[in-house]
């Protein structure tokens, strides 16, 4: 409806500029936005569309708004229109015009609010990518919490996502995790073992546990007698298959699975990052130059390493960037952009990537390679996800023991469940730090906001097994009649209900999901305050049959955020 509206305004917008010959491109011509007036006495709908055309027309917007309302076709929902202030257009709509929207929620069903057709673009949606060297810790639970919605809400809109996660599994933490590994591993075999954990490696049960699986296949004699090199090899490769295992098996946790695992270490073996450093050179992108010392810091007998830097500062970048030391040994970001342009030749016509917070620093040195080799700005797309403080009942949760150095992903989810993780972790901005109370999450009240929103949908369900106790039967949506629905708080939800199409396509075109959630939290505060002043089961037969629609439609926009978010949508609470 707000579509149409637009729509029949902007016509008028057309037509007014055509007949003042004033020529306008599609990119020039002011785009009619309409809006919700915050006091009810100005409408339903208003825009200030009449304040940028009176610049271009030479008039007052007072003036335009009066020309405008004389050109435009309104649809048979409008009641009337007014003008206010400098020349703002209020639109007030017919009573129950807009509970029309109900027949349509329950005709499309789970597609309500999505776009069928996909647009043909792209995106490689790669989240998490958390070092294979140990268990998810909640900081990474969020990373993949976020970047999952992300990817549903982009597909939900259209674009053809693929997601994806990047092991890390080449560079000194993959040797750190062999190190680790063969410590533990001649802790358990060697009796009177005395030493100390080599510095950098890894504390925690799980290597422990890691050990005793290598022992299983790998005798510790046939180990000791490896040369050291390939010793280190076979337990890096061993370490990793470990760790990725326990990784998916967290993720599976929370219900995130990958479309694509793709490992840091086939791009050296393929010899890419040789071959993009080569094509660099060849290209004159890089050169043989030093850096300063980091800002800020103060580094006695700092003393300057020749190195192969990449140009990114013709890019928008505040400093060169090594690719490779002078022996030629590749650094981290020369893989880094080898991979993103891996993407691009796999066909994406996106990357989004979704980071932690402490990667800032990192983002605008990527987007100035991508767009020296391609062309591309702002590509990737990156989103920074600040950590999470955890707490319990107000205090900071200890460190795990089976971690050693954090609280794992999987102790919190087996506490307090996937769907409190998952919706609690989407309720704020992903640049917001998060704090998640155990307790509260497993509260069984409105502090609790994914309690909150699954009672909401389990108490439509309860509502319509009263009705159906009671021998009330709803009438097809097509027969209802809405008219009876005029209360406030019926109005209300009809209103929350029409705006789930525009919340989903805000969340995907500025990429943030915690609108979904925070949406759900309205519509949820909206269908309770209803039902504590309203009953839907009464004597009056058209009332409650226009009622029970209403949430009818209540229920199946909750079930489609809610399984957006990867939430359950239970039917007793």
């Amino acid at each position: 409806m707000k579509q149409e509206l637009e729509s029949s305004l902007q016509l008028a917008v057309e037509a007014l500029l055509n007949e003042q010959a004033i020529e306008q491109n599609k990119q020039d011509t002011p785009r009619v936005f309409l809006t919700r007036p915050k006091v009810k006495e100005h409408g339903d709908y208003a825009t200030n569309i009449a304040m940028p055309l009176a610049g271009k027309l030479g008039m007052k917007p007072h003036d335009v708004a009066v020309r405008l309302l004389e050109r435009v076709v309104w649809p048979p929902t409008v009641e009337r229109t007014e003008i206010a202030g400098p020349g703002f257009i209020n639109i007030h709509l017919k009573q129950t015009s807009e509970a029309s929207i109900l027949a349509r929620i329950l005709a499309d069903g789970s597609d309500y609010g999505r776009i069928s057709n996909k647009t043909g673009a792209s995106a490689c949606v790669e989240f998490v990518s958390a070092n294979p060297t140990g268990p998810m810790h909640v900081g990474h639970g969020r990373g993949a919490v976020v970047g999952d919605a992300l990817a549903s809400v982009l597909a939900a809109r259209g674009v053809a996502v693929s997601r994806e996660y990047y092991i890390n599994d080449a560079g000194g933490q993959i040797g750190k995790l062999a190190d680790s590994l063969w410590f533990r591993i001649c802790e358990m075999s060697i009796q009177g073992f005395a030493g100390d954990l080599p510095d950098g490696c890894y504390p925690g049960d799980y290597i422990v546990e890691a050990a005793s699986c290598v022992l299983k296949s790998h005798a510790y004699d046939d180990l000791a007698a490896m040369p050291d090199d390939k010793r280190r090899t076979l337990l890096s490769g061993l370490g990793i298959e470990l760790m990725m295992a326990m990784v998916r098996d967290d993720l599976a946790s929370l219900g995130i699975h990958f479309d694509t695992y793709f490992s840091e270490k086939t791009l050296h073996e393929s010899a890419a990052v040789q071959a993009l450093i080569a094509q660099l050179k060849a290209d004159g992108r890089v050169y043989l130059g030093s850096l300063p010392p980091p800002k800020g810091k103060e580094i006695k007998d700092y003393t300057p390493i020749e190195q192969w830097l990449f140009r990114t500062t013709d890019y928008g970048d505040d400093v060169d960037r090594p690719l490779a030391k002078q022996d030629g040994t590749a650094t981290y970001f020369a893989a880094d952009i080898a991979y993103h342009m891996d993407k691009i030749r796999r066909g994406f016509d996106r990357m989004i990537d979704v980071w932690g917070a402490d990667h800032g620093g990192y983002v605008k040195r990527v987007q100035a390679s991508v767009e020296a080799l391609t062309g591309k700005k702002q590509q990737p797309e990156v989103v920074l996800v600040q950590m999470v403080n955890l707490t319990r009942d107000g205090k900071p949760v200890r460190m795990s023991k089976r971690a050693g150095t954090f609280v794992t992903l999987r102790e919190v989810v087996d506490e307090v469940g996937s769907d409190a993780v998952r919706f609690n972790f989407l309720t704020r901005r992903v640049e917001s730090q998060l704090d998640f109370d155990l307790e509260t999450a497993k509260q069984k009240n409105d502090e609790n906001p994914v309690y909150y929103v699954q009672y909401a949908h389990a108490r439509v369900c309860a509502i319509l097994r009263k009705a159906t106790a009671e021998g009330v039967a709803p009438l097809p949506p097509a027969e209802v009649d809405v008219s009876p629905l005029i209360s406030n708080e019926e109005r209300r939800l009809v209103r929350e209900l029409l705006a789930w199409p525009e919340i989903l396509e805000q969340a995907a075109k500025r990429l943030e999901p915690y609108r979904v959630a925070t949406y759900l939290m309205q519509l949820a505060a909206a269908l309770h305050s209803f039902y504590h002043k309203h009953r839907v089961v009464v004597d009056d037969a058209a009332l409650a049959q226009a009622r029970m629609l209403l949430v009818l439609a209540v229920r199946q926009v909750l079930a489609n955020g809610l399984t957006l978010l990867g939430v359950g949508t239970p039917e007793r609470m």
